[in-house]
């Protein structure tokens, strides 16, 4: 995927900003605060509707503004695509081509994007909801029915919290984990199967990044204890589920994790080598999105040259190089490590939200 051209209006400082990256790499450069990370949130915004920075939708919107708007013309697949998106505190509204778009899963279709920032070592180190998330735009581009077996699973699962909040009767609740367990069963089969190509990716990837830390364990959780089916599972823990009122086994619990030597790397491992195994996690999404679809999504690596070393500097952008990637990397000053880029470069300076090609 390539976008030829980008505006935006009413994303944090950007307002009126017209952009147009080139087809290899896009280095944007200028002073913290002027606007660079807040254009590779509108291409990722533009693909998912929300920003890969903490701080919820309302903080993307210009605090003078009741929304925002992107648009861009990008080709995808051979295919020249027109894609609008407009946000509001409530609701959101999304175009392609002149026609609507009803679910924000096909703008995820419309505009893979994959992004490293400076906020990226949450994805080791955080939360597993900010884990599973990321795993599953990978299974989402992967696999075709997994878009439906969420849908279902999430439908199901609220369904059933719900009912476990007012003590239901044994028949009621029989009808809502049947149906828990049939979409969950496929959900947590379809992670799985994706999950081996992710796991020899990111060993592979991880040993090219981190090889003196040594080989590497990547572990998938599916979201119940192994040995036991889904059914099983919740039937052997009913009767606490129904004192604490929700489903407390299931998909929706699933996690993946990366260990050196026996060490985990979330609980162990220091910021900088949390940031280099979420950097391989990007790489490996971007490998695994180019070998399904036969091209690669745009990658966007925010405020690179501060941070990762000059070597690393160097490994990410040959790899975004060798994927054949549209690469948007932002700084505050250009990097030595940037010859070993081998395609085309643009380059760009922002200042007080405004955009000139340098």
């Amino acid at each position: 995927m390539q976008i030829s051209r980008l505006t935006v209006d009413g994303l944090r400082c950007l307002s009126a900003v017209e952009f147009n990256p080139g087809p290899g790499l896009n280095l944007i450069l200028g002073r913290n605060g002027a606007g660079k990370t807040s254009l590779i949130e509108a291409a990722y915004c533009l693909g998912s509707g929300k920003s890969f920075r903490f701080g919820g939708t309302d903080a993307l919107i210009a605090r003078d503004r009741p929304s925002l708007q992107l648009y861009a013309e990008l080709k995808l697949q051979e295919r020249d695509l027109r894609v609008g998106f407009e946000r509001g505190e409530s609701s959101w509204r999304g175009l392609c081509n002149g026609e609507r778009v009803s679910e924000l899963v096909r703008l995820a279709s419309l505009v893979p994007v994959v992004c490293f920032s400076p906020e990226s070592h949450e994805l080791v180190g955080g939360a597993s909801d900010v884990r599973r998330r990321f795993f599953d735009w990978i299974v989402f581009h992967v696999e075709p029915d997994f878009a439906e077996a969420y849908r279902r699973y999430m439908r199901a699962l609220k369904q059933r919290n719900a009912l476990l909040k007012r003590d239901p009767g044994v028949t009621e609740l029989a009808v809502w984990t049947d149906t828990l367990v049939s979409a969950g069963e496929q959900l947590a089969h379809l992670r799985s199967k994706v999950f081996l190509g992710f796991e020899s990716q990111m060993m592979l990837t991880l040993s090219e990044l981190l090889g003196e830390m040594g080989s590497a364990a990547v572990a998938f959780i599916r979201g119940w204890k192994d040995g036991l089916s889904f059914a099983e599972r919740l039937e052997s823990i009913g009767v606490r589920e129904r004192e604490v009122g929700y489903t407390l086994s299931g998909p929706h619990r699933a996690d993946w994790s990366v260990a050196f030597a026996g060490h985990s790397v979330r609980e162990q491992g220091s910021r900088g080598q949390q940031k280099l195994v979420a950097l391989a996690a990007v790489l490996v999404a971007a490998r695994l999105y180019r070998h399904h679809r036969g091209e690669a999504p745009l990658i966007a690596l925010d405020d690179l040259f501060s941070e990762l070393d000059l070597d690393h500097q160097r490994r990410a952008l040959t790899a975004c190089a060798h994927l054949g990637a549209q690469t948007w990397v932002t700084g505050t000053v250009a990097s030595t490590a940037l010859d070993a880029w081998t395609g085309k470069l643009a380059q760009f300076h922002v200042e007080h939200g405004k955009v000139r090609r340098d």
